[in-house]
């Protein structure tokens, strides 16, 4: 390679580095009225607040795409994981502590595809409500001890359930190297199932908001979810023509997906 295109490589490479130290998170979607959400630009001050912990996608401007399942394992993941290997692609699962107790196979076998498993708390509250505490030993550790138990190993990514989190939580996850992970697209796919839509309807949500290093939230779990699989099947080939490669969120960020946890003692 020539000095002068050395120095045009150099270039490019210091430009797209500024443009990631640079990049505003932010979320694509709109909000969606009357249905409690949290509002955007609470989730998007707490991803400006606490960079490195909180993430809505990923750092840089790769054509990069992680697509998420929350509120599993259910009765909907096995047909997910067949559709997610027909496509050779990995997902990250953010589950439930309470639904990995009621279906530890299913668990097992996401992580043995390859599958990022991440925690979503043990029953699904409102976790700003809670005292943080409270927060932690209720809900994100006892998930992180089901998983430990059931898979081998704990995740090192949180998502909040409704994208609901204190500032005195998140602080809290950090100081435990713990990543709180909530989205940049939307699919409401829980809408879609609720209002009988179309899968088309969840496949739009993404390719209409589609942007590099998106994180994409989707369910597996809450309900019936043969419409947010169909729009998966029917998604993954139309990414990957565009040029997107699909990947997890650990992957996205380039942080470990692990942790083993210190065995607990057990009072006697």
């Amino acid at each position: 390679m020539t000095l002068k295109a050395w120095m045009v490589t150099l270039m490019m490479l210091c430009s797209g580095l500024a443009s990631a130290v640079d990049k505003v998170q932010k979320i694509r979607t709109p909000y969606l009225d009357g249905w409690e959400q949290i509002p955007l630009a609470v989730m998007e001050k707490q991803a400006a607040d606490f960079p490195a912990t909180y993430w809505l996608e990923g750092p840089g401007l790769r054509k990069q795409i992680a697509l998420t399942f929350d509120d599993g394992p259910s009765e909907n993941t096995p047909e997910l994981l067949k559709v997610l290997k027909k496509h050779g692609v990995h997902a990250t699962f953010f589950w439930l502590g309470a639904q990995v107790e009621r279906n530890p196979q299913i668990a097992r076998d996401a992580a043995a595809q390859g599958h990022t498993i991440a925690n979503h708390s043990y029953n699904h509250p409102y976790s700003s409500k809670l005292i943080p505490a409270v927060f932690w030993r209720d809900q994100v550790e006892r998930t992180q001890q089901i998983m430990q138990q059931t898979l081998g190993f704990a995740p090192t990514l949180f998502r909040p359930p409704y994208g609901d989190i204190s500032d005195a939580e998140v602080r809290w996850l950090q100081e435990r190297d713990m990543k709180v992970i909530s989205w940049s697209i939307d699919t409401r796919d829980w809408w879609v199932a609720w209002k009988k839509g179309s899968p088309v309807e969840i496949e739009q949500m993404v390719t209409d908001y589609l942007h590099p290093e998106a994180i994409v939230l989707m369910h597996d779990g809450g309900g019936a979810r043969d419409r947010t699989i169909a729009a998966v099947d029917a998604l993954i080939p139309k990414l990957k023509a565009q040029g997107y490669e699909l990947v997890t969120v650990d992957a996205l960020l380039g942080v470990p997906g692990k942790q083993v946890l210190a065995p607990v003692a057990v009072a006697k």
